[in-house]
Parts: C-alpha cells; structure tokens; sequence
C-alpha cells in the first residue's frame, strides 16, 4: 500500500487520538513518525503508532499532557514533558531556540519526564533548517555492556548532528553507541528477519543474529571497548 504523506499522518493521528490522546498532541506525534519513516528510520516510524497508542490507553504515556517550559538561565530552557509525549516539547523548542540563540549566541534545551525521543537526526536537522547548527542527545535504557561483560548497563545514548549547507540539505548525522539502533532490532523482530551479526549477544553472552535473543541479551558497541566507554 502506498500513501501520500498527509494520509499517512491523518491515519497515525486518528489511530493515537482513539486512543486517549488529544487530537493537536496526536497529529504532533503523527508528523514526527511520518518523518522518520519518510527518512527511511522505521524503528522510529510507523511501526510505533501500535505501541505508542497501547502506551497511551494504559496511562504509560499522558496523552494529554501539556509540557512545561522555563527559562533556566538566559540561554537555557527547561521542560517538564509532565510524563506525555516528547514530540510537542520539540515542535515548541524548534521556534524557540532559534530566537533565543539570534539573542545569545547559543541556546540549549533540556527536556525531561518525557516519552520516546524518536528520531534524533530529525530534531538537529529542524534547526538547520533554519540556519543553525543543531545538536540532539539523549540516554537511554540499559543495554550496552561494560567491555567484556554480559549485562547492559549503558544506553545506546543516540547523538546527532545537523549543519546547514548551501543550496543544498543540510549534513545530519544521527547515530546510537551501538553498532545496530535498538529501533531496528524491534523491526526485525516485526518482520521476522534476522540482524546482523556482530550486532548483539544474547543473554549468556554468545553472539547472536535472532532479534529476539538480542534485546534480552546486550549490543555491541560502536569501536569495541572505545564504544563501550564512550557510553
């Protein structure tokens, strides 16, 4: 099935605002999914709608919830995502920061309590877009072993980077520690493919290519035990 871009939304913002969340929070949440998707990043595409929509009929995420902004220090703003989606922090942060930087030469954000932080490359490149250079980061859950161990005890702790460029897109550089994104070893288990190898052990500590096996088990660093530090 092919749709355009706006069907895509509508569908993924119908499915979230039938599922206890408000109908300006749930189309937020739609175009960020659609985004990623469209940036060929499926783990952080539609493949979330199911889970974000259980999320938010269970109460594990307030769809409902209106974040919280203050201004820390005159470059820095803090938000209190008040246990809701991170996606309509985000969107506000987006016209904001710009502003705040054309005044002070930086500006930061800190955004916290919040719900899945999705794309990483998409937040810096909305800012590029506007000229600036952008950086997005985040932790994570658990999941990187210490160098030679068997339990995951550091996030995969994505980083991105986007810098504007000349009559062209802007460079964006999103990457986790990990060797593989934990958002595409979720896809594989959805579509039943295999990963990598090199990617993950499983839980005893043996390498492993079953998606299923991995995320009980823990991933593999970027640069072996350089990665495992830097996480």
């Amino acid at each position: 099935m092919t749709l355009a871009v706006g069907e895509a939304q509508s569908l993924a913002a119908a499915a979230l605002a039938s599922s206890n969340t408000r109908a300006d929070i749930a189309a937020s949440v739609a175009e960020a999914l659609v985004a990623a998707e469209i940036d060929g990043q499926g783990g952080h595409g539609l493949a979330r709608v199911p889970s974000y929509a259980a999320q938010a009929r269970s109460g594990k995420v307030d769809g409902h919830a209106e974040p919280v902004f203050e201004q820390a220090a005159p470059a820095v703003i803090r938000v209190d995502a008040a246990h809701g989606f991170a996606y309509p922090a985000f969107d506000r942060l987006v016209a904001d920061l710009p502003v705040l930087a054309r005044t002070t030469g930086i500006a930061i954000a800190t955004v916290f309590r919040s719900h899945h932080f999705g794309q990483a490359g998409r937040h810096a490149e909305r800012l590029a877009e506007q000229g600036f250079a952008g950086f997005a980061f985040t932790n994570s859950p658990g999941a990187i072993a210490p160098w030679g161990g068997q339990r995951g005890l550091f996030g995969t702790n994505p980083i991105a980077f986007a810098a504007p460029r000349r009559n062209a897109p802007p460079l964006v550089i999103d990457l986790a520690l990990s060797i593989g994104a934990r958002g595409k070893i979720m896809a594989a288990q959805r579509t039943g493919e295999a990963i990598p190898e090199g990617w993950a052990l499983d839980a005893e500590g043996n390498p492993t290519t079953d998606p299923f096996a991995a995320l009980p088990g823990t991933m593999l660093p970027i640069g072996g035990a350089k990665g495992a530090a830097l996480a």
